[in-house]
């Protein structure tokens, strides 16, 4: 403990000493009081393997870089890593607008496809200028952790944070022929929740419904299908169109429909 012993002192008498220092023992701060047992003024880390103070764990100096470019967003971290692994975290604040399936390339390790939520590449600009974006490496591709909504198919607009709705309907047919459809185009037959949460908050939905439309929850009656728009408010035949209206119909019955989509 000689080694330790003789820099304990010499520390406690030069408080303001500045210095690296290699120590072949444990060195123990063992003051009375607690500020008698921190070590004061770590500047930033310079290698993977150097302390690291509360104030720069916060502040995430170690893993925080500003990124250029558009195709390829370019960062560095200092320390420079030495490799990536599976986990690990970095925040970027970019400087310019993102180009579509944009790849990330830190420190020179290469360009890695940026996904967002749903396995998808990046939409152009979906990283806001001068805003901290989270990522993850995944291995082989960086995850952003940030919510990036996938914008909603031509013909379309948002109905919520988690879906998008077709403007107008999308075609007639058999229920059969509108999941079809809907399938096809990468979406799906609305849900109830979905058809009337459309109707009700978008005013300009419901001058686009003229008559029965298939929605995809089935109906009491195994042989039935269910459709918006018009018929039934509860147990009586009503009047009209409206966003509460609905009625059952066998799925063979020519209806219009739309498709909703997740975003």
């Amino acid at each position: 403990m000689r080694y330790a012993t003789l820099l304990t002192l010499g520390l406690a008498c030069c408080q303001y000493a500045f210095g690296q220092l290699d120590l072949p023992v444990h060195l123990e701060l063992s003051g009375t009081a607690p500020a008698d047992r921190q070590v004061m003024g770590l500047a930033d880390p310079v290698s993977t393997d150097a302390a690291m103070s509360v104030d720069a764990a916060r502040a995430g100096v170690v893993s925080s870089t500003t990124t250029t470019g558009t195709s390829t967003l370019i960062g560095t971290l200092s320390p420079d890593p030495v490799s990536l692994t599976p986990g690990m975290l970095v925040t970027i604040v970019p400087q310019e607008p993102n180009a579509a399936g944009a790849l990330f390339d830190l420190n020179g390790t290469g360009g890695r496809v940026l996904l967002k939520w749903g396995g998808l590449p990046l939409d152009s600009a979906d990283l806001p200028i001068g805003a901290p974006s989270r990522l993850v490496f995944d291995g082989t591709n960086w995850q952003v952790l940030n919510w990036n909504a996938r914008p909603c198919p031509t013909g379309s607009s948002v109905a919520n944070a988690r879906f998008c709705v077709d403007d107008t309907v999308r075609g007639t047919g058999s229920y059969y022929e509108g999941v079809a459809v809907c399938a096809a185009r990468g979406g799906r037959l609305c849900s109830f929740g979905e058809w009337s949460t459309a109707c009700r908050r978008d005013p300009t939905f419901l001058p686009t419904v003229s008559g029965y439309e298939w929605i995809e929850d089935a109906a009491n009656n195994p042989n039935d299908g269910k459709v918006m728009g018009q018929g039934y408010n509860g147990p009586d035949v009503m009047e009209g169109i409206t966003c509460e209206y609905g009625n059952t119909h066998p799925p063979t019955t020519v209806n219009m429909f739309r498709c909703c989509y997740d975003r």
